[in-house]
């Protein structure tokens, strides 16, 4: 059995490398041991290495079918999430129980959920936003649509998404139109628009800042991945409506998605670790994080 543990590393070693060397700009190599980068690694080898093309952080719009509709009907967008704005919809407390946004929230960006890997807009966000929604539905290949506000001052920290089976793209709505309000992706700074769009891969390093005095509101969708051959195709389907569609906090009656209420005990640990003790000794936050990395190992050490 020791050498089928040793073909499971290997493998995990193998595509983490591929992974890994795609990136220009790059964690310091020590993060990714306790990275999704590295748990995720197989997946999203399959899901690069077998797509037509060179891989790329960033793609052409019209790559993906319907998002030149998105970027034509920027008007129509625009004034909903406008008088959203107005409304004080994004003006609310940070979530807890969405996973993979709720660290960026306590950094001031803020969503507001047109739909989230379903067939049709939630039914508030069709009554708040016909038009858009309307022309969201009418688009299969947007899987998931939200309107994202990033305030005065606000920033995300350096972070890679973690499966590389669908593609990111942002249509700037309301924007600084500043070089200081950017996505500064794979090393390379994107500033943010009004009416210009964006489609790129978020697996790679990204992170965001707003150095204005001005809000920014883009439409944020995550899109199909085209490039993708048949059979990998079908696999990241399965995987973005299977499990990605998951990570999302409450429902409109409360209801946690399974992944939301496996995260939520979690999060409380992790937030625990970080702030009782990670801020009174590194090294013994160090110690507990790589201790339960060991613990992984020697759980799959005996499963095989």
């Amino acid at each position: 059995m020791k050498w089928q543990f040793a073909a499971f590393l290997g493998v995990y070693a193998g595509t983490f490398a591929y992974v890994y060397m795609r990136y220009a700009d790059r964690l310091a190599f020590h993060k990714y041991l306790s990275n999704h980068v590295l748990l995720f690694a197989p997946l999203n080898f399959m899901f690069t290495f077998f797509a037509r093309g060179k891989p790329a952080a960033t793609f052409r719009s019209d790559s993906v079918p319907g998002l030149d509709q998105l970027r034509a009907a920027y008007p129509i967008i625009r004034e909903e999430a406008r008088a959203l704005r107005d409304a004080g919809v994004f003006q609310r407390a940070p979530a807890k129980d969405e996973p993979g946004y709720n660290t960026f929230e306590r950094g001031g960006w803020r969503l507001y959920r047109l739909k989230w890997y379903s067939k049709e807009c939630d039914e508030t966000a069709k009554q708040a936003c016909p038009r858009t929604c309307a022309l969201v539905d009418s688009i299969p290949s947007v899987r998931s649509a939200l309107f994202t506000v990033l305030p005065p001052g606000a920033r995300l920290g350096r972070h890679h998404d973690p499966v590389a089976s669908s593609l990111r793209y942002h249509l700037g709505l309301l924007t600084p139109n500043s070089d200081r309000c950017a996505l500064t992706l794979d090393g390379k700074a994107y500033p943010w628009r009004d009416g210009e769009d964006l489609l790129f891969d978020p697996t790679y390093l990204h992170s965001a800042v707003n150095e204005t005095d001005t809000v920014r509101i883009v439409l944020f969708c995550d899109v199909e991945k085209p490039q993708l051959w048949g059979p990998v195709k079908w696999l990241a389907d399965a995987v973005d409506f299977g499990i990605v569609s998951k990570f999302t906090g409450a429902d409109a009656k409360g209801k946690l998605s399974w992944v939301s209420a496996a995260y939520k005990p979690i999060y409380m640990v992790r937030t625990f670790v970080k702030q009782r003790i990670k801020r009174r000794s590194r090294l013994a936050y160090n110690i507990v994080k790589f201790a339960a990395i060991a613990l992984v190992l020697a759980l799959l050490y005996f499963v095989f």
